[in-house]
């Protein structure tokens, strides 16, 4: 867990009216309150994110929500496809072989 003095200490130009815009806009998730928030490890990534879109870019907050948004639907579909490589992978020798045949097929249209 990282506190909001680590996660201020981290990012130079980082200040705490940054965040609480940010918490405010759902794109960060802290626990704890207002007085005490800490972090995770996704929180302390997508904060340099979130850096380097509003400083290095120069981006809006509304376009800085939708590359969030983004974002976090790739995050998801990547763990989904991970699960379905998981089934997948778990399968007879012939059903893995029949998906593949199917997927190049697929590939061909």
């Amino acid at each position: 867990m990282t506190t909001l003095d680590d996660l201020l200490r981290q990012h130079g130009g980082l200040t705490t009216v940054h965040v609480e815009r940010w918490v405010a806009r759902g794109l960060l998730r802290p626990g704890g309150d207002a007085d005490s928030w800490t972090f995770e490890t996704v929180d302390v990534a997508r904060t340099h994110l979130l850096v380097e879109l509003t400083d290095d870019l120069g981006l809006d907050d509304e376009t800085v929500a939708v590359v969030i948004d983004l974002v976090d639907q790739v995050h998801t579909l990547r763990g989904q496809l991970d699960l379905i490589a998981k089934a997948i992978a778990d399968q007879p020798a012939a059903t893995r072989e029949a998906i593949a045949s199917a997927l190049a097929k697929q590939s061909r249209r």
